[in-house]
């Protein structure tokens, strides 16, 4: 293999990498994004519904030891009746990680 191929090969690598990356981070966002509402859906359940103050300790323990970022989790659990609704959900959450991106 000459020296032009090689650096070829290494082109088509780089850009092979670079175009997996990006499903990639939007797999890790919807990921991510679907463990911060399953955990206000839990803890709607347990605080709101059960009015189980253990379960809602263990849950907030658990947010804690995942290192989630509680206000997000606030926002969600306290700026919608309607945790079961996807797209009310998903649109908060997006008006709030707008806030930290300006």
């Amino acid at each position: 293999m000459n020296q032009f191929s090689t650096k070829t090969a290494d082109v088509r690598k780089q850009e092979t990498l670079l175009t997996t990356a990006q499903p990639t981070a939007e797999c890790r966002l919807r990921n991510d994004r679907q463990s911060y509402f399953a955990i206000t859906r839990a803890l709607v359940q347990a605080q709101f519904v059960l009015a189980d103050g253990v379960l809602s300790q263990r849950l907030w323990q658990e947010v804690a030891d995942r290192d989630l970022e509680v206000g997000r989790i606030l926002n969600l659990l306290y700026s919608s009746c309607f945790q079961d609704d996807e797209a009310e959900m998903t649109a908060l959450d997006d008006a709030f990680l707008a806030l930290h991106v300006s």
